[in-house]
């Protein structure tokens, strides 16, 4: 926990305390699991396979990836913002907003919002002011200090972002430290991973030393976006924490049962001797076109010999894997276009889906909501608008005035 600004002593070294340190490692394998990229998340998994299914065997065995992170990502990214949802801003404001959010995409960066909040349980949204145009944009928590006042956890002081910038060849990192109506710009040379010298010149970098836009807007411009939190902690929670080891059993389960199966897809024989042929050149017996087990020399009939899988007991089982994955991401099977009973009425799929409309507003009454509000004011007084009164509409339900939902500036 940060709970100063002093760049020398908090960053010098690029050391941040364990609390940081296990949210970047965690933000790392978080991202990883998103892409797919299991092998170093699910290495002790990969390791098991490969004792059990050496390399050398010609059936090698290998992870099966399948990627029900993403899939729980971009369900609630779709339940969130695949809606009725509009932004409505009282008085000429509505007309300016509608540009700011046309020039911006907004959608798309709410998308963004929805899939950071998800995978990390943090998401940022960040207004900029430059060249006279306002600028909204998501920006990846990996790079997020929040600096608290005493430590308190409710008395929020500003934000640090650190950022790597390349210039004429070299590596620098770019510092902001946001202040509630400025930002102070930082310059540090990095040398071998190390923050070494700081620029006293940052003109070239096209920074200002201090940006001060507090005769516009006397409040921070970064607006965090949490996921479930607890009283003890300022951080959300990832939607991966809690099923990350159900969903790595799951494909290890399907990855040796796969194994099992096409180990299986070419039986071999087995019958007595006599059933061979004789290959005069090596003086070897076989059977032409297959894998032989002699068995006896009693003339016994060649029969195949197959696996007893116990199918029912494998899909039995993946089946109640599945159930604890639904519970713990408080997701049903429809979530992910699994119909399990027919064609389903509206009613019931509003019924079935309770638990996660329920978590989505949550996540919207939290924080999503007002940072949103936040966000559209801050971009509205960059363009000469203060004060706005904004609401946020997730039913569609345009007739509502925003004139109830202001949220004032900080003083």
């Amino acid at each position: 926990m940060l709970i100063k600004f002093d760049i020398d002593e908090n960053f010098r070294k690029l050391k941040w305390d364990s609390d940081d340190t296990a949210r970047f490692q965690n933000y790392s394998r978080y991202r990883e699991l998103y892409r797919s990229e299991f092998s170093r998340p699910f290495r002790g998994v990969l390791n098991k396979l490969l004792r059990r299914y050496p390399l050398q065997n010609t059936t090698a065995q290998t992870l099966i990836e399948v990627n029900l992170f993403k899939s729980l990502t971009d369900f609630f990214k779709y339940l969130t913002t695949n809606n009725d949802f509009n932004i409505l801003v009282d008085g000429e404001g509505q007309q300016v907003w509608d540009k700011i959010s046309k020039d911006n995409n907004f959608i798309t960066v709410l998308k963004e919002i929805c899939v950071d909040n998800s995978r990390f349980g943090d998401a940022l949204l960040k207004v900029a002011f430059k060249d006279g145009e306002v600028k909204i944009f998501s920006v990846c928590p990996d790079c997020w200090f929040p600096v608290f006042n005493n430590g308190n956890l409710n008395d929020l002081s500003g934000h640090i972002l650190l950022f790597d910038l390349v210039h004429n060849g070299r590596l620098y990192k770019h510092i902001e430290k946001i202040h509630k109506g400025y930002i102070e710009n930082e310059i540090w040379e990095v040398s071998n991973g190390v923050m070494s010298a700081k620029i006293t010149d940052i003109g070239e970098f096209g920074l200002l030393p201090i940006d001060d836009f507090s005769d516009k807007w006397n409040d921070f411009v970064l607006f965090p976006v949490k996921n479930t939190t607890e009283s003890d902690t300022y951080y959300g929670e990832s939607d991966y924490k809690s099923c990350e080891s159900i969903v790595e059993e799951i494909m290890l389960t399907i990855s040796q049962n796969s194994k099992i199966i096409n180990r299986h897809a070419n039986p071999k024989l087995a019958g007595s001797i006599e059933n061979t042929e004789l290959n005069p050149i090596t003086g070897e017996r076989h059977f032409p076109n297959s894998d032989f087990i002699t068995m006896g020399k009693d003339g016994q009939k060649p029969e195949y010999i197959t696996a007893d899988l116990q199918s029912d007991a494998i899909k039995t089982h993946i089946e109640t894997l599945m159930q604890f994955f639904y519970i713990l991401t408080k997701t049903p099977p429809q979530a992910y276009g699994i119909d399990v009973s027919a064609n389903m009425s509206g009613e019931s799929l509003k019924t079935i889906l309770s638990s996660s409309v329920a978590k989505v507003k949550d996540i919207r009454d939290v924080s999503l909501t007002n940072a949103i509000i936040k966000t559209v004011q801050c971009a509205l007084a960059f363009s000469g608008i203060e004060n706005a009164a904004v609401k946020v509409n997730w039913d569609g339900d345009s007739a509502k005035s925003p004139k109830n939902n202001v949220i004032k500036l900080s003083e």
